[in-house]
């Protein structure tokens, strides 16, 4: 039976320099997920910053509820992108989306979640947690913990934790591997949301942290992706 998981990627895995949404990129992400397809059953979570974050608009006095709308909204733009693509490659996939966008994207039931599992689906699930003030990384770790992932693997920009921020101090030190106290113990740590990690840590969810690249992905499933892994 194949292993299941959460893949949660960063936004700006889909930006390019000139296009927020490059498909290009969008199709370049859905071959290497397209590669773990026969080992796992995998749910897929990401963000929306490569089209919009809440906290760039605190000059412009946005009401913060609204920029988090906002910012969800971007992650079903993502999720239609990314299923768009995988329909193209010919690979079954569906996105449940955690707000009402049933016009756009029908209507998929959450507990009919192993159904999709088991008819060979990747299920994209947009719209963070359909609530304002969480993060995506909570979306995730809410997910992973619905479909009874294994893990969560986390592609991001940056090969994984550090004690230091590793784009100001040339000096900093990344971690091969940390226990979640260990990890909320690090002021510098920002690259996965301390709310997302107290709740991983209280239900015994390992997370990978990993940069994305080719055939990084495969090795990241195996933890073997030179990233971080938190548990």
């Amino acid at each position: 039976m194949p292993k299941r998981l959460i893949l949660k990627l960063s936004g700006e895995l889909f930006r390019s320099q000139e296009i927020a949404l490059d498909l290009n990129k969008t199709k370049a992400v859905a071959q290497e997920i397209i590669k773990l397809k026969k080992d796992y059953e995998i749910g897929i979570v990401f963000g929306g910053g490569n089209i919009f974050r809440g906290r760039d608009v605190s000059d412009v006095k946005l009401n913060m509820a609204t920029a988090h709308y906002i910012g969800m909204t971007a992650t079903l733009v993502n999720a239609l992108a990314l299923k768009s693509i995988f329909d193209l490659l010919d690979v079954a996939s569906r996105i449940i989306s955690s707000l009402d966008f049933s016009e756009v994207i029908g209507v998929s039931n959450k507990f009919d979640l192993n159904k999709y599992f088991a008819s060979g689906e990747i299920i994209i699930f947009a719209g963070g947690t359909g609530n304002p003030f969480v993060t995506t990384d909570t979306a995730a770790v809410i997910h992973a913990l619905e479909i009874k992932a294994e893990f969560i693997l986390k592609g991001t920009k940056v090969t994984g934790v550090y004690d230091l921020n590793p784009n100001l101090y040339p000096q900093a030190r990344q971690y091969r591997k940390l226990s979640y106290q260990e990890y909320l113990q690090i002021p510098a740590a920002t690259i996965l949301d301390k709310v997302a990690a107290t709740m991983a840590e209280e239900h015994h969810l390992p997370i990978y942290i990993f940069k994305w690249g080719k055939d990084m992905l495969k090795k990241a499933a195996k933890f073997k992706a030179n990233g971080t892994l938190i548990n």
